[in-house]
């Protein structure tokens, strides 16, 4: 059996409309409100704009973390940070992010990069820092694993497409900042 259906271009958008802000909902991802502050922008794709941390230790080491298996590019292993919340700084963003993800202090240092990118349903701005480990044992409260690892050894985890960028840029800096992280204690 066949059925044809008949519609206009203005009901075919609203239609392709509801289907990816269901398919964004199994994903977890919830599209802007009206009252949408710094964190998330009224684009389609939902935009949100996110403070990311390169954490060095005294070992020259990068933390990084396991998103959880559950919602989007779960599994994949990223650089820790999250959403800046009304009336913060990015600076402000990664220390309370890293704090609430991994319950360790950091100092936040040298801006790495920003990078815009546009995933399919979700559009990120992720300004990155590089950032020193103060003190506290990092633990995984809002991530599946972390681990410490060279910035060799990066190239053995599979990241996000954005995190790519910041990998990139770690090592066409050749590890600069961290060296001069570690020098300023």
């Amino acid at each position: 059996m066949t059925f044809a259906i008949n519609l206009n271009s203005a009901e075919l958008q609203q239609i392709c409309r509801v289907l990816l802000l269901v398919k964004n909902k199994n994903l977890g991802i919830v599209p802007p409100t009206p009252d949408s502050t710094m964190s998330e922008t009224s684009s389609f794709p939902p935009h949100k704009i996110i403070g990311v941390a390169v954490i060095w230790n005294d070992q020259k080491q990068i933390l990084i973390d396991r998103r959880r298996p559950e919602g989007a590019m779960g599994g994949l292993w990223e650089f820790p940070g999250g959403k800046i919340e009304p009336g913060e700084t990015i600076q402000e963003c990664i220390q309370r992010e890293i704090s609430e993800e991994l319950g360790i202090v950091i100092e936040v240092a040298e801006h790495l990069i920003t990078i815009d990118h546009s995933y399919t349903n979700l559009r990120v701005t992720l300004t990155v820092h590089h950032c020193r480990h103060v003190t506290g044992v990092p633990q995984p409260l809002e991530s599946d694993e972390i681990r410490w690892v060279t910035l060799e050894e990066l190239e053995q985890f599979t990241f996000p497409k954005a995190n790519i960028q910041i990998i990139a840029a770690l090592k066409g800096s050749g590890g600069a900042e961290e060296k001069s992280i570690q020098n300023s204690k």
